[in-house]
């Protein structure tokens, strides 16, 4: 079974992140928020099964030799990790990450699955894991919203941008390092964009250069950078907005982060 740009299954795909969300609403909205953070909780290790399954599946078909594929540093895969801590802890700054960055990132990678009709075949624990685990960070992350367990206050948005830069920065170092030992690695998508993506914009903008084995594309970078702080800057403001409905005192209260 191939995959195709908006085609049925595509558009299945696009509606699946909020029917997992409806059905967990609707489940636990009568439960403490203790159950809630528990339901969460283990939605997140599932996701994260999910992900060990593929990178196990590629692990053994690549003949069990190290790839970036199976190092979970992309957005969508340390996103997994991210809402088992924030869960977890209860971590605000956590859940405003996850909200913030995280979120925006898996629904791009489900509305731009370009990268699944390159797939032979979506029958595959690979294709599995790409449906399954885009829909359920972007459900998870919503039903944490709905269930009133996200609290970003301006501080919590502030150190979600600190910490995104540095994951960045450390995204830039690394992916270089990778490379030099000859693992293709594009971590947070600093050395080249996503291919169908509005990313390739910036790209094309720019030109790469080359400092020994360091490659940087600078007006890549600042632009996909600036981009970066404005869609996130856009879901704070999108929370705020929500809250006005799901939380009226929440402006009243003083959040842990």
């Amino acid at each position: 079974m191939t995959f195709q740009m908006f085609g049925p299954i595509h558009i299945v795909f696009m509606i699946l992140p909020f029917i997992i969300t409806a059905i967990t609403y609707f489940i636990t909205k009568n439960k403490s928020e203790d159950t809630k953070y528990k339901v969460g909780f283990w939605l997140s290790i599932f996701a994260t099964i999910v992900l060990l399954a593929r990178n196990i599946e590629i692990f053994i078909i690549d003949g069990y030799q190290i790839s970036n594929e199976i190092i979970p540093l992309q957005i969508c895969h340390f996103a997994n990790f991210v809402l088992i801590y924030a869960f977890w802890k209860k971590s605000q700054s956590a859940f405003a990450l996850a909200f913030c960055l995280n979120l925006p990132a898996a629904f791009l990678s489900i509305v731009f699955a370009n990268s699944l009709t390159r797939y032979a075949t979506i029958l595959t624990v690979r294709g599995f894991a790409y449906i399954i685990g885009h829909a359920l960070i972007v459900a998870i992350t919503i039903y944490a919203l709905l269930t009133n367990l996200i609290k970003i206050d301006k501080s919590v948005f502030l150190k979600t941008l600190k910490v995104m830069t540095i994951l960045y920065a450390i995204a830039i170092i690394s992916n270089n390092l990778f490379q030099a030992i000859n693992i293709n690695a594009n971590y947070f998508y600093s050395l080249r964009p996503e291919k169908g993506t509005p990313l390739e914009w910036f790209y094309n903008w720019g030109r790469s250069y080359k400092l020994g084995f360091f490659e940087i594309n600078p007006v890549y970078l600042i632009s996909t950078g600036i981009f970066g702080v404005f869609v996130v800057f856009v879901f704070y403001k999108l929370y705020q907005f929500i809250m006005k409905f799901v939380d009226k005192d929440w402006q009243k209260q003083s959040y842990l982060s």
